[in-house]
């Protein structure tokens, strides 16, 4: 542990600018009290120019997040009921592990920006994965299947143990949210390198949720076109910074890849997470975009209001998806964490 407890110091220590402790303010570009804490923004920010360059994002083919080097391979989850889970890998297999957990009805190829990032692939291991129910992962149309918060742990925890040669960064977004806290509440933190919340569901506290957040409903209808147009409806809700038409038409397409009937089913148990969050030690970053429709930022304070050791990365102008419509800075900061 005390390589972990090194890491964790240099993290907290890190403060990249636009990340605040929870002991200071939390909105914004970070504002700490005194003037070394500017002085030292301000190193940090000579420091990551050359990183903000590197870390540029070329211009997409959507080949999804496939890379000509990604590698599909399927993993058979530890859970009851065994379902058989996509998994998708790219970059550098001896760099650090970093595995992304995608939100409600979306899919592995929510992260094109980071899969196609080359300072991304050049020193990490990238790991993405459909959760059941959605992409090409198994579809079981049972309750208990999507009720059972052990089986979406279990589903992560078979996908790390497949995949990583080192403890792992959990990168989580906003439905990924409960999948890492599921995880956490099941087997906690300890074969875990980092966590980075992304808008990402800690409470079932209503005020917490963003103003467009009651478009998912339309999602849910039986009527296709009804469904079809709120799934529209709703991806544009997802961004501040809209996607081009032809991007956003293949967002279209891979959350159309979630059956209505499995959305419905994704409901229907509480998200009660404050017991397994307060002990969390791991470094934490919290991101989230201030503009954000479907999930507040109080969502995310009230994620690290329970992690004393969280560090919350608020993007102004910004929607839901930060890791899409700002991933420069989005990357960066991903490895800033890991680094640390």
């Amino acid at each position: 542990m005390a390589d972990d407890d090194t890491s964790m110091a240099r993290w907290t220590a890190l403060r990249p600018a636009g990340i605040a402790t929870t002991a200071n303010a939390m909105d914004g570009a970070g504002q700490g009290p005194a003037n070394h804490a500017q002085a030292s923004r301000r190193r940090m920010l000579k420091q990551s120019c050359a990183v903000l360059a590197a870390m540029a994002t070329p211009a997409l083919s959507w080949a999804a997040t496939q890379t000509p080097d990604t590698q599909r391979s399927t993993v058979t989850s530890s859970a009851s009921d065994g379902v058989k889970l996509a998994v998708f890998e790219a970059g550098n297999p001896a760099g650090q592990p970093i595995v992304f957990v995608h939100g409600f009805s979306q899919s592995h190829e929510s992260w094109i920006r980071q899969f196609q990032a080359p300072a991304l692939l050049e020193k990490y291991h990238l790991i993405a994965y459909d959760l059941r129910g959605h992409g090409q992962s198994d579809k079981p149309l049972v309750p208990e299947a999507y009720r059972d918060s052990q089986k979406w742990a279990d589903d992560l925890r078979s996908v790390v143990q497949a995949t990583c040669r080192a403890k792992p960064c959990v990168v989580a977004w906003s439905y990924g949210g409960r999948v890492i806290n599921d995880y956490l509440a099941a087997y906690g933190d300890g074969e875990l390198r980092a966590i980075n919340y992304v808008a990402a569901t800690s409470t079932g506290d209503r005020s917490t949720l963003g103003r467009s957040y009651a478009v998912l409903l339309d999602m849910l209808s039986d009527d296709p076109a009804t469904a079809q147009r709120g799934t529209e409806v709703f991806l544009r809700a997802c961004f501040e910074r809209q996607p081009a038409p032809a991007a956003m038409a293949e967002m279209v397409r891979f959350n159309n890849e979630t059956p209505v009937a499995v959305r419905k089913l994704l409901g229907g148990r509480p998200a009660q997470y404050d017991a397994a969050l307060r002990q969390v030690r791991v470094p934490v970053l919290i991101t989230h975009g201030e503009l954000d429709q479907i999930s507040a930022v109080a969502m995310s304070r009230h994620t690290a209001s329970l992690i004393p050791q969280a560090l919350l990365s608020v993007y102004q102008g910004v929607g839901h998806s930060t890791f899409y419509e700002d991933p420069t800075r989005f990357n960066t900061e991903l490895a800033a964490l890991l680094d640390a």
